[in-house]
């Protein structure tokens, strides 16, 4: 590696110029094991953080078990990597599962730390959240379409956030059908 970065500063480059902070990260080049390690991880600390708020507000009635949390968050990051692996190769990329892999798990790293702010802002100043929370989706559009530019050597930025814009909606629509037929009841669905 020609620079040597810390998590900070890795994380910094990753806001601010996305491609460059991708071929950062995929030029760590940790084996497969630490590359599952770290989205297990990330999947354990997104699931706790999401009860944390919730639990200090007493609201925890409603939740799902942590473990189904877990395991839901788990199999989204999952089909998040085979399809920024897959459509990304179909389109002519020529990224690996095991780099989508890595880059996930830090996209997903970057998160937590705008998850937390959040959290502190809902705690001290809870208008501020909301703002947090748009431009933690900003900022994940920003990093995720750049990540998928480097993995895969693609040049437009349109092109890249189109296809990730489309290929999200079907895939919450394919989604959505195979929940349906497995019996679970979608939000809202009971009361048409």
């Amino acid at each position: 590696m020609s620079e040597a970065y810390n998590l900070a500063s890795l994380a910094r480059l990753s806001l601010a110029e996305p491609e460059k902070g991708a071929a950062a990260v995929i030029e760590i080049d940790p084996p497969l094991s630490a590359r599952w390690m770290l989205l297990a991880l990330v999947v354990a600390i997104g699931t706790l953080m999401a009860y944390l708020l919730p639990l200090l507000s007493g609201a925890d009635e409603a939740l799902p078990t942590p473990i189904s949390a877990a395991m839901l968050q788990g199999v989204l990051n999952l089909a998040a990597v085979g399809l920024i692996a897959g459509v990304g190769r179909m389109f002519g990329g020529r990224g690996t599962f095991e780099d989508a892999l890595l880059l996930v798990g830090w996209l997903q790293v970057i998160m937590l730390g705008l998850q937390a702010l959040q959290l502190v802002a809902l705690l001290i100043l809870p208008p501020f959240a909301s703002i947090v929370m748009f431009a933690s989706i900003v900022l994940f559009f920003w990093m995720l379409v750049g990540f998928i530019r480097t993995l895969h050597g693609f040049q437009s930025r349109l092109g890249v956030l189109m296809a990730t814009l489309g290929t999200l909606f079907l895939a919450a629509f394919v989604f959505s059908i195979v929940l349906l037929t497995l019996g679970f009841e979608l939000p809202g669905m009971g009361d048409v």
